[in-house]
């Protein structure tokens, strides 16, 4: 029997386990979070208007894009469609989906931790390009940041945290909503989701606040977070299963 489904792991026993184990999972979700909000801001001010975490609001801008002739922009955002694919594909196959969601595992760490590097190439060519290269340049700054998206993204998916995805909000919101309709006060998960949504508002906002004080570091931001998590998540979660 896998060791995923020990109990405390499971998406029936994990609110039994380890409270612990749950907060510093928690704690890892609204950090990337975070990277998305940041990621989305670099993408849009700086890679021609399009999105590489929020792919909802991308292929938005793909249809306005293709409907009005601007195929170029059409085509970024079409980059970052196939390119958030191949990383949520390969996360997909790399955390061994199931019906059954978990609360964390070594593959999802090692998912994170392949991300980072994703991030960090970024950064690094980020810091030469600025946003401001040719169309090629542009469009593999778009592949690689949409490609560390979709891996975060097929990470998290495999966790059992009810309306958060890391990389939009949506759901997340309308749960909220629904549930403080419903219930009148703030619970777990209500305040989880509260602090998701901060915490996507937040990225974006110092991301904004780098590019324009300090457009060549803006890729350091996702990458040192990552960077971070990574470190975190190898620490803390090293005897979990894998």
């Amino acid at each position: 029997m896998s060791s995923d489904r020990r109990p405390g792991n499971s998406a029936a026993g994990f609110e039994q386990g380890d409270r612990r184990e749950v907060a510093a999972r928690d704690v890892i979700l609204f950090a990337l979070t975070f990277v998305a909000g940041a990621v989305d801001a670099i993408s849009f001010l700086g890679l021609g208007q399009v999105f590489t975490a929020n792919m909802t609001g991308n292929t938005i801008f793909m249809g306005i894009a293709a409907g009005s002739g601007r195929f170029l922009a059409a085509g970024r955002s079409a980059v970052a469609l196939l390119g958030f694919a191949a990383g949520a594909l390969v996360a997909g196959k790399l955390v061994d989906p199931g019906k059954q969601k978990i609360m964390w595992s070594r593959r999802i760490t090692r998912v994170i931790v392949i991300e980072t590097a994703f991030a960090v190439i970024f950064a690094v060519a980020w810091f030469y390009v600025r946003g401001r290269g040719g169309s090629l340049a542009i469009q593999g700054l778009i592949a690689i940041s949409a490609l560390s998206m979709g891996l975060q993204s097929g990470a998290a998916r495999r966790l059992s945290v009810s309306g958060v995805s890391t990389v939009v909000v949506t759901s997340t919101l309308t749960g909220l909503m629904a549930e403080l309709a419903a219930l009148g006060a703030i619970g777990p998960n209500q305040l989880r989701w509260t602090v998701v949504l901060i915490s996507l508002f937040a990225g974006a906002a110092v991301s904004a606040i780098i590019l324009s004080a300090a457009r060549p570091y803006a890729g350091l931001l996702p990458a040192i977070m990552l960077c971070t998590v990574s470190y975190f998540a190898i620490r803390r979660f090293h005897n979990i299963p894998r």
